[in-house]
Formats: C-alpha cells, structure tokens, sequence
C-alpha cells in the first residue's frame, strides 16, 4: 500500500482508511507493506494499491514505478468534487488558497501553487512537485489513472467525478468506508469523559474546509433564538496551514465558554464522546465521505452532513446542510436535536465495517492476479 509520503506523520481520513483496512486484510492472510517512499521496489510484491489522487504529485510517480516492474495496479483516489473544492476556493478561503483562487481559474493549478508553497516547508515534497510543474498536475493525474487496473470509489458520484474530470474511462468497483470494532459496543461504555450529556459535537482537524467558524455561528444564532443551553465540542487538531482561520477559531473558543476543544483523542477512546453528543456534525465544504458521520450512526448519535456523497451513503439516517449557509446549518442542527436518536438496520452495520470493506478489497486483488 503506498500513500502520501507524509501519511504516516499526518493523520488523516486516508491514514484511517489505509491502516484499518490493511488490518483486515491481514486477517484474511494478505502480506501487507505501507509505503510513504518512492524508494519502495514493486519487484517485492503481488500487486501495488495506491492511495490518494487530489492535490497529489507522487502518486502519479508510484504508478509509473509499479507499471515498469508490470504489477498489477489498484488506486483508491479518494476523489473530492471539483465544483465542490472550486466553490470553497472561490467562496470561503484564507490566505494562500484565496491567492490562488485570484491567480488560476484552473484547480489544479490552484493546486500547484499550494503544493509549491508546502515544498519550502517540507522539502520532501519538492522533486515531485517541481515534476508537476513541467508535466502538469492534472496531465499526471490522468495517466496515473491511464495506469491503473482497477479504481476503488467510495461512492458512484466519486467514479462519475473522476470520469468528468479526467476524461478517463476507469475500470471501478465500489468499496465503502467503515467503522472500527471498538464503534459497535455503545453498551459497554458507561464513562463519560466530559461530564456533560446532550451536546453537539464536530471532529475534524481545525481548518477552514471543515468550517467550524460557521458551525459556531449557527449553533451561537440557535442558542439565542431558541434560548436553548447548548455545548459544542471540537475534537481536532489545529491545521499548520490556515493561521489566520485557525486564530479566528481559537478567539472565538476563548471568548464563549459553551465551546470546548480538544486537540486529540486517541482512536480507541473517541466511541464516549460520540456516545454522549446528541448531534454530531460535518458541515464540510468538500469530502469524499464523512467517516465521523458513520462513527456517530454506530454509536447511536443523530447526524448533521453535507454534499451529495453523505446522501449516497447516509440516506435517511442523517439532515443534510449546505455549507457556504449558516441557516441552513442551523435548521438541519434544530432538527437533529430533536429527532429521536437513529437505528441502523442490519443490513447497514454489516456492509459499513472495515471488515466487509477489506473483504471487497480481497475481491479485487484476487480477480486482478486470475488475470
């Protein structure tokens, strides 16, 4: 499995992805090595999954040193939306990524630039990312996907996004995101680690993308209109690159004592602060899919998302907002917190499970090297 070179320092929903589902495919005997370097040698392996397309320039070099040893290929791009990070770039942004959206109408051009800009604060990025000025990053993205056997999407609007972005017809097959094991005993857990019951809870890395200033806002509007006594808890760590998003997220947590922030949670303890929020929610400008909206499901907790793709998977289950609205965050957030709390069928808590995803994944690698 190789990712991102900074994937094992940086956490993230692909880091979540690549090392639960690499643990369940070890369980079904598969041999598995993660990769951040190009260095690795494909000659070792079976088979060469790849994780990650947007904004990435290594991923296209990890495709070419795999096709020159003729392994087969799996990506798992982990596609945004387009006209979902375009309206971001255009609407919502601070700093470099509104430079950006100034100079280059283009958004993998937008892209460029940033990458450049990290690539004098992390020279490990650098050769790729000077490659990428040359070849152009949406050039090396659509032979990456010219390479590959197989793409594994999360949802059938991440392969048609792909499909009209790139204008690549792909081999896809749909291989959903789960839930860990420790998600599925809510009974079990009986402490509550913040002592208070009822709230309204966000988990994601404190940056602009994840809007939390907005999320803020809207809950701020119902507790006056409502006089309704709420808590809202951020679980996230602060983002290096949004300074000025972050400071205004860490005045606005200092001036109003009904929000808390906790930096970081480990894996295995975050279940409680789900079980004992009443809403949690992603008012995202752009995912792939929300794996804390599934997190909340399994613990019974009502749900608040955005964008098509949480409607593909989450159906029913959740109140859908627009992002760039602050009323329409705040009235999906007043319906949740009346709603009664959601009951998942059967059928839904066996297929979103890192097992049933690896299982897929199994599948896949299997029909790849019959071939």
């Amino acid at each position: 499995m190789w990712g991102r070179y900074d994937l094992l320092s940086a956490m993230g929903g692909d880091r979540v992805q690549v090392e639960n589902t690499a643990s369940e495919l070890r369980k079904l005997g598969v041999e598995v090595d993660i990769s951040t370097s190009l260095s690795t040698n494909p000659a070792l392996y079976d088979l060469v999954h790849i994780f990650q397309l947007d904004w990435m320039s290594e991923t296209y070099f990890y495709a070419l040193k795999a096709k020159k040893y003729n392994k087969p290929i799996v990506l798992s791009p982990i596609h945004h939306s387009i006209k979902e990070v375009e309206r971001f770039d255009t609407e919502y942004t601070f700093g470099l990524r509104k430079l950006s959206s100034l100079l280059f109408k283009d958004q993998h051009r937008r892209d460029t630039l940033k990458n450049i800009y990290r690539s004098f604060h992390d020279r490990k990025k650098l050769p790729t990312t000077i490659a990428s000025i040359f070849l152009g990053l949406k050039n090396m993205h659509i032979k990456t996907l010219q390479m590959v056997d197989v793409v594994l999407v999360q949802t059938e609007l991440e392969a048609r996004d792909l499909k009209e972005t790139y204008g690549v017809n792909i081999d896809w097959r749909k291989v959903q995101n789960g839930v860990g094991e420790q998600f599925f005993y809510s009974d079990t857990i009986n402490e509550n680690p913040l002592g208070v019951e009822g709230y309204i809870l966000c988990v994601g890395r404190i940056e602009a993308r994840k809007n939390q200033l907005s999320i803020i806002q809207a809950v701020e509007e119902i507790i006056k209109e409502d006089e309704m006594p709420l808590s809202l808890v951020f679980i996230g760590r602060k983002s290096d690159h949004h300074s000025r998003y972050v400071k205004e997220f860490v005045a606005k947590v200092s001036s109003n004592n009904w929000i808390i922030h906790i930096p970081e949670v480990p894996y295995l303890e975050i279940p409680a602060y789900f079980k004992y929020a009443k809403v949690c929610i992603s008012a995202s400008w752009f995912e792939t899919s929300g794996l804390t909206s599934l997190d909340a499901l399994f613990m019974g907790t009502n749900v608040v998302a955005a964008g098509d793709r949480a409607k593909e998977f989450l159906g029913d289950y959740a109140s859908y907002c627009d992002p760039g609205s602050v009323e329409s965050i705040k009235e999906a957030l007043r319906k949740e917190l009346t709603n009664k709390n959601p009951s998942l069928s059967s059928e839904f808590k066996r297929e979103f499970t890192w097992k049933h995803c690896a299982e897929l994944t199994y599948q896949t690698y299997l029909d790849l090297l019959k071939k």
